[in-house]
């Protein structure tokens, strides 16, 4: 039963990570920056994703990795970062992903949260046939 409980543990951790480089993705989605910024300029931001692969022993892990490349080129003459072509950098995400992104972690932090439930239900009854 230990065991049901650490493996939902990293799967809570997991979805956590993802939540936390989802969230900072959505928020800077709109930031725009110089395609060459110069001292005293703002870098474009840089996106994140989530990588997550199995551990030994069940469970999982979930690692923040830099998106590549970070940014793309759009036309915004209007911006104060507008090069000579009216271009500046964005940030190379795709809300809608992010948005599902965010939705498939919510669905994941909530069915490692009835896992530790019934796995700690479980514990109780077999501690009840012992009793």
């Amino acid at each position: 039963m230990g065991n049901a409980i650490a493996i939902a543990v990293s799967g809570l951790t997991a979805a956590s990570t993802q939540l936390s480089a989802t969230a900072s993705n959505i928020a800077n989605s709109q930031d725009t920056a110089p395609l060459t910024p110069q001292p005293g300029q703002p870098k474009p931001y840089q996106p994140i994703q989530v990588t997550q692969t199995a551990t030994a022993g069940g469970g999982t892990a979930a690692v923040q990795q830099p998106v590549t490349p970070a940014s793309n080129a759009i036309y915004d003459p209007n911006s104060p970062f507008a090069d000579s072509n009216g271009n500046v950098a964005a940030p190379n995400l795709d809300l809608a992903q992010q948005t599902v992104s965010l939705n498939a972690t919510a669905l994941s932090y909530d069915a490692n949260v009835k896992v530790m439930s019934v796995a700690q239900k479980m514990q109780g009854y077999l501690l009840n046939i012992f009793s």
